[in-house]
């Protein structure tokens, strides 16, 4: 009985990764490719693992004004999927972009989004990251696409995890 019921919840957990995938497609770039091109994927970090295309979570490409954005899918959980961006300017070599990240009330950096959203039309891009599974503590980003580059736009977050119910508190606002 066991295996049924880890069976059937292996079988709910993949159909609810497809519906979300089904319902991403819908809001994914026009230019898509399973793969990126071999120059990008050089500049992905040694942890960011293929996630199987079955998924439906693939590579996402974004003819900028002055550039290529590459949004590239590198670990598939059970709650989130990460990220790297890297962006090669017209006639340059590629780079990978790094975000802001808050952590123990200060700023560092890391090169991972989660759960991203990326508007090509107004150059938002945001993301939300867990710092568990229930969601009550992490933080929801949001930058603007500017010159090759994302301007952090505002950032929430919250690193208690004692309460499901709070949201994120605003940690920064650009003016």
């Amino acid at each position: 009985m066991l295996r049924s019921l880890g069976w059937i919840a292996f079988t709910t957990m993949g159909l609810s990764i497809s519906v979300a995938s089904a319902q991403a497609d819908t809001q994914r770039a026009v230019d898509e490719q399973t793969m990126a091109p071999e120059v990008i994927a050089a500049q992905l970090s040694d942890t960011c693992v293929s996630i199987d295309e079955s998924l439906g979570i693939v590579p996402q490409h974004y003819a900028m004004d002055d550039g290529d954005l590459w949004l590239v899918p590198c670990n598939a959980g059970a709650y989130q999927t990460s990220y790297e961006a890297i962006y090669q300017a017209e006639d340059a070599e590629p780079r990978k972009l790094l975000f802001a990240l808050w952590r123990n009330s200060s700023w560092t950096g890391t090169e991972l989004l989660f759960n991203l959203e990326f508007d090509s039309e107004t150059g938002i891009l945001s993301d939300q990251y867990k710092d568990r599974g229930a969601g009550g503590c992490g933080g929801e980003r949001s930058w603007q696409w500017q010159e090759g580059n994302f301007r952090l736009v505002e950032y929430r977050a919250n690193e208690a995890c004692e309460d499901e119910s709070q949201s994120f508190p605003v940690v920064f606002k650009a003016e």
